[in-house]
């Protein structure tokens, strides 16, 4: 889940970048700026996301003895997301929107990054890492979905197309892992992030940031955790956050006691 928030949706239009013709303006057409949740803008990427993960689940043996396969899929993965990164972090500084919510400090866009570098280095120690990061920032990200541009806006094909693929990207190290998930990686992945949180906690007050969703709740689950008070909702949100990366590494950790993941 992103901890920047959209350009609002009454700017003018953009012809910032209007280098080939009306075919670039039209992806950033503020028309588009017309999303809905809980439409079919919105159940039909998060449905292709579910359709790959099973299909990665199914074919993981096939997979696994793919080397070819295993190299482009890698190098793929982690330069279309990079890329699409950055050509959003362009469209928000041509827009006037340069600031240090652009950091890359938010738990999904540093799950992107580190997922890009697990990727091109094949490291299973970072992929452990990341792991339920990407995993829960990922799940309730496509699940809330935080952003205001609907098809064929880029920031519908950013918001959607990267948070899908570094999910999907994670998903595949797991079901190409040589060695198991063990519940030790789970609470190591967690205690760096706590590591992380504190500081982050302070800096987001010097700097007027919200990374890592420390200073402000999305309004969507505001409700769950508000009700404790300031400054116990940040407790209470990172318990809970503690608790999805259990339950999203649940299932790796469970197939490696049966010794299945590095098979």
């Amino acid at each position: 889940m992103r901890s920047r928030f959209p350009i609002a949706a009454h700017a003018p239009f953009f012809r910032a970048v209007d280098l080939s013709g009306d075919s670039i303006v039209f992806f950033f057409d503020e028309r588009y700026a017309t999303f809905e949740p809980f439409t079919l803008a919105h159940f039909l990427p998060v449905l292709l996301v579910i359709a790959a993960v099973v299909l990665i689940v199914v074919f993981r043996e096939r997979l696994r003895a793919d080397a070819r396969f295993d190299r482009r899929f890698r190098i793929a993965f982690a330069l279309v997301t990079v890329v699409m990164e950055w050509i959003y972090d362009g469209w928000v500084i041509l827009r006037g929107g340069a600031n240090f919510t652009l950091l890359p400090f938010g738990l999904c866009v540093a799950s992107m990054y580190l997922t890009a570098l697990a990727l091109l280095t094949g490291s299973e120690t970072l992929f452990k890492i990341v792991y339920p990061w990407a995993v829960a920032g990922a799940i309730l990200s496509l699940v809330v979905a935080d952003m205001s541009y609907t098809f064929p806006h880029f920031r519908y094909f950013h918001y959607f197309g990267l948070h899908g693929m570094f999910l999907i990207a994670n998903v595949y190290m797991a079901a190409t892992a040589k060695t198991p998930y063990r519940h030790r990686d789970v609470l190591r992945s967690s205690g760096i992030l706590l590591a992380v949180a504190i500081p982050m906690y302070f800096l987001n007050g010097l700097l007027g940031t919200n990374h890592l969703f420390l200073a402000e709740l999305p309004a969507e689950v505001a409700p769950m955790f508000l009700w404790m008070g300031s400054p116990g909702w940040v407790f209470g949100f990172g318990f809970a956050m503690f608790l999805l990366f259990h339950l999203v590494s649940l299932p790796l950790i469970l197939s490696g006691r049966r010794g299945t993941i590095a098979k």
